[in-house]
Formats: structure tokens, C-alpha cells, sequence
């Protein structure tokens, strides 16, 4: 029996044409007393229409939905509302839709053969400001992000001013590229999760990146981080 209140757990909208993929993993997730199934939908605008009106923490998004595909879903929600996560959940590995996914605003890339324990850890960490990608696919996609951002450097003649991180800014963000949430890397460096926050806003104005993923794209080609 669950324990928790509902408003401390995490609210998530489950987004698959299929009612019996929506269903299973409705069952699976609400066993876990962190975490509420509060809404399910079968195509792009009804996943609109609920994520407005039940204002999710986290949805889960198919990519292959009937008319608009779930990574234009994602644009639409993402405009709308920013603060809600999106995680991309599919049975592609191609790095396209990876990279699409990640332009599009989604924090998570998982495909639908993944553990129930690992699909509730990765969960919990975009909840709490982190990122995840398919460990085989995510290099592919920070370097490809990489050469987008030289490219945008290049033709705007403005280089990316990575000179002005400080020695913690470069530790956040390496403990960011190593996959961490923003409450790991506050307990790893001793810090509040305020701070972490702080520290992430100042370096996406340094690097004039506009999120974590091309954040870490940006450093790794600079060399700052691994």
C-alpha cells in the first residue's frame, strides 16, 4: 500500500497508441509509492490536452503515434510547458530519433526492453534535473550536438567564452556529462541543490547553450570534460 501523498509523488502521463503497452507499464509504475499514473493517451493532441490540463512532472512518449509523431509531440508539449519532463520511450535504437528526441526538448531516450527497476531510477533522475540517453547512443548524439554548436559558433562569429568557467562550474559539468542529477552532484561536491542550479545557469550563459545536453556537447569538444 502506498505511503506517500499524492502531491509528493512524481506525476507521470503515459503517451502509446497501444492500450495494452499503456496499461502494462500503468500497472508496473504505479506499484512504486514515489510515482502516480495520473493520465494516459493514445495520439499527440489528446497527450496536449491531458499534459495541460493534469500539468505532469513526467511523460513518457511513444514516438510512433497515429499522425503527429511523438518527437513533434514533444516540440508542441515543450512550448507549452517547459517544466514538464519529457521522456522519449520506444522500441528504436536508431541515433536519428535519439537526436531528434534531444532537439525536440526531451531529458530521456529509454527503449521499451529496459528493467522495470532501470525505467524507475532513470524516472527519478530526470525528475530531479537530470538526463538520460541510451548509454550505446548518447556519445553519437553529444558529438553530434558538438558539431552543431561549432557550426553555430562559426557562423555567428562569436566563439564560446568556455575561458570564464570556474574550476567548480567545470566540476558540475563533469559530473553532469557523467550522467548525474542535480541532487548527486550537490551530495558528491557538498553543496546544495540551489547552488547546483546557480552554477548550471551561469554556465549556460557562458557557453550560450540553452540546456545541460548541449552544455556537455559544447565541453567535450573544448576538452573540459570526459
Amino acid at each position: 500500500m502506498k505511503n506517500n501523498s499524492d502531491e509528493n509523488r512524481i506525476k507521470i502521463l503515459l503517451v502509446d497508441d497501444h492500450t495494452l503497452v499503456r496499461e502494462g507499464f500503468a500497472q508496473m509504475l504505479g506499484l512504486e509509492e514515489d510515482f502516480s499514473v495520473v493520465g494516459q493517451a493514445a495520439d499527440a493532441e489528446q497527450a496536449r490536452k491531458k499534459a495541460l490540463e493534469l500539468k505532469p512532472d513526467i511523460i513518457l512518449m511513444d514516438i510512433k503515434l497515429p499522425g503527429v509523431n511523438g518527437i513533434e509531440a514533444t516540440k508542441m508539449i515543450k512550448r507549452e510547458l517547459p517544466d514538464t519532463e519529457i521522456m522519449i520511450l520506444s522500441m528504436y535504437d536508431e541515433e536519428e530519433y535519439v537526436r531528434e528526441s534531444v532537439r525536440a526538448g526531451a531529458t530521456g531516450y529509454v527503449l521499451k526492453d529496459i528493467s522495470q527497476e532501470d525505467l524507475i531510477r532513470n524516472i527519478k533522475v530526470v525528475h530531479s534535473g537530470g538526463s538520460y540517453i541510451q548509454p550505446s547512443l548518447a556519445r553519437k548524439v553529444l558529438q553530434d550536438l558538438a558539431e552543431i554548436s561549432s557550426v553555430k559558433s562559426q557562423s555567428s562569429g562569436k566563439p564560446l567564452s568556455i575561458r570564464e568557467l570556474s574550476d567548480r562550474e567545470v566540476e558540475v559539468l563533469q559530473l553532469v556529462a557523467d550522467g548525474k542529477s542535480n541532487k548527486e552532484v550537490a551530495n558528491d561536491l557538498t553543496i546544495s541543490e540551489k547552488t547546483v542550479k546557480a552554477h548550471l545557469r551561469s554556465i549556460f550563459r557562458k557557453l550560450e547553450v540553452g540546456d545541460r545536453a548541449q552544455a556537455v556537447a559544447t565541453a567535450m569538444r573544448k576538452g573540459l570534460v570526459e
